[in-house]
């Protein structure tokens, strides 16, 4: 049985991120960030000094992965770490004046490129779209929990 993959959600969306991640790493590139580090620091712009735990959890990603992006963002000068007053046993992460100072022209530009991708579509669309993408993610993440997407 074949597949019309221009007519397929999953070929679409897997596209348009492609695109959109191209987009952004031009963005970020041009600063010194690496694309992995960007989701940690809009967290962190959110909320400084969150735990390490806090932030995979946000981001979504594997523990591992987290703590070599973390390694990564000290070793460039945008992050320190500092142990927790209240549990000496964690450490709370921490932006650099650095990366203080990225958050709005990194911020714009991921604006801009966001702006290109919706472009031609009305307000009330993009809410929608962003409706119907936040109900897709959330459809994911529950059936995830519950058992691996069967591929027959």
């Amino acid at each position: 049985m074949s597949m019309d993959r221009e007519k397929s959600l999953t070929y679409v969306v897997n596209h348009i991120s492609r695109q959109l991640s191209q987009a952004l790493n031009a963005e970020l590139q041009s600063h010194g960030v690496a694309p992995g580090q960007f989701p940690v620091l809009l967290c962190l712009w959110e909320q400084d000094g969150l735990s390490q735990r806090e932030l995979y959890q946000r981001v979504k990603i594997e523990q591992a992965t987290m703590s070599n992006t973390l390694k990564r963002m000290e070793r460039d000068c945008l992050i320190y770490r500092e142990t927790d007053p209240e549990d000496r046993r964690s450490t709370r992460i921490h932006l650099t004046g650095m990366a203080k100072n990225l958050e709005a022209k990194l911020t714009k530009g991921a604006k801009a490129v966001n702006k290109v991708a919706l472009e031609g579509l009305k307000k009330k669309d993009r809410k929608q779209a962003m409706e119907w993408l936040d109900l897709m993610v959330e459809n994911l993440d529950k059936a995830a929990q519950k058992a691996p997407v069967k591929l027959d």
